[in-house]
């Protein structure tokens, strides 16, 4: 996890095993499909499940309905109540998929939302001021840009932070991305005399962009939902970079073997594509099978070959004693690019793959393998290093 608040009371907590901690998440259903980020605290939720604690996950049909500000600099359009229950009900399996259905319950706002009256919203508006969300750095950055600030965005913190208390939860997990949030149901539990609950806040996982994955960009997710073969080529499209976060936070791979594989890249003993490979594999076996990884791994190997031509006219570098190269640099010296500043603006378009996987400008290529490198759609070169 990326923070635990409070850490020696949820320890203590935890240890003394005197009683059955009642754990939260909650989840807005503006997208019919949970990502791989989601995976992550989805995880430790089934961890705490067989630990004997319950879990209660919270389907936010109304806080959907706002549009949770976090991370916007401008306000998310109203989605339908229609919509957020139809994209709810695919929701249901997903989060099973993870968590056991025997050992959690999915509970909707509307259980408390519905019977609220004008004198609730008030009565509940009145916990918080307007200098504490206009603190938050979403709507900094508006006043900034002089961009609208809707009420009902202001509003948005308040109702998840009632979720906790509708709830009486003793943990909340989620996102750094909504901390805030969290941190105002623990203050809100507080003024209502309820035991404030401990946060639990995970990290929040790159997407195939190099940005945070998220419902609102479909393309660049590895959904729960994706078939194998899909899972295993995306993981394998991600860039080379971020294979440690995927490997620490989206696999339960033992932190030993994690060590082990990521000790072993930077000391150029493993290939990038190998130990990308190893992670794709496992990510597939975890959502699916080892059976359906099995078969995964063999698909795209031959959707990597019978994409290359069979003879690859190659190019001889001098190592000069490097371990390794990085890509734009490779690019130059190898005269693959006429220029520096051309193999600069090739990568940057996502246009370079190094083995099959996309480049970006922080690759580094080692000189104890020969790789091709594919530009652009059609033009490949295999190194030979001397």
């Amino acid at each position: 996890m990326a923070e635990v608040i409070v850490r020696e009371d949820l320890a203590a907590s935890l240890r003394a095993g005197d009683r059955q901690l009642r754990i939260k998440q909650g989840f807005d259903p503006t997208h019919p499909n949970l990502h791989l980020g989601h995976a992550i605290p989805l995880r430790k939720l089934r961890k705490l499940a067989e630990w004997g604690h319950e879990i209660v996950i919270i389907v936010g049909d109304w806080t959907t309905q706002i549009g949770d500000p976090t991370d916007k600099d401008e306000s998310r359009p109203t989605m339908s109540h229609e919509k957020i229950m139809k994209n709810a009900e695919t929701y249901l399996a997903q989060f099973h998929l993870i968590v056991p259905r025997a050992s959690s319950r999915v509970v909707f706002q509307d259980e408390w939302f519905g019977k609220f009256g004008l004198k609730d919203v008030i009565d509940l508006a009145s916990r918080f001021t307007a200098q504490q969300m206009l603190a938050r750095e979403e709507f900094r950055k508006r006043l900034e840009k002089k961009t609208a600030i809707p009420i009902k965005d202001l509003l948005y913190p308040l109702l998840q932070a009632y979720d906790s208390v509708a709830i009486e939860s003793d943990v909340e997990v989620g996102g750094t991305d909504q901390l805030f949030n969290i941190l105002a149901g623990r203050e809100l539990q507080e003024q209502l005399g309820q035991r404030p609950q401990n946060l639990l806040i995970n990290h929040l996982l790159e997407g195939l962009d190099g940005e945070k994955m998220s419902k609102s960009k479909p393309k660049a997710s590895i959904w729960l939902t994706d078939p194998p073969n899909e899972i295993y080529g995306k993981v394998m499209s991600i860039e080379d970079k971020l294979m440690p976060h995927y490997f620490e936070w989206a696999t339960e791979m033992p932190r030993k073997e994690v060590n082990k594989i990521l000790g072993a890249i930077g000391n150029h003993e493993l290939h990038p594509r190998e130990a990308k490979e190893k992670l794709a594999w496992q990510i597939t076996s975890e959502l699916h099978s080892p059976a359906a990884a099995d078969e995964a791994k063999i698909a795209f190997g031959r959707q990597v070959e019978g994409g290359q031509p069979e003879e690859i006219p190659s190019v001889e570098v001098e190592k000069d004693g490097h371990k390794e190269f990085n890509i734009v640099d490779l690019l130059r010296d190898s005269k693959i690019t006429p220029s520096r500043s051309e193999a600069l603006r090739l990568v940057k378009q996502g246009g370079v793959s190094v083995d099959g996987s996309k480049a970006s400008l922080e690759t580094m290529v080692p000189t104890t393998s020969e790789p091709v490198i594919k530009v652009g759609k059609r033009s490949y070169t295999r190194i030979r290093w001397r």
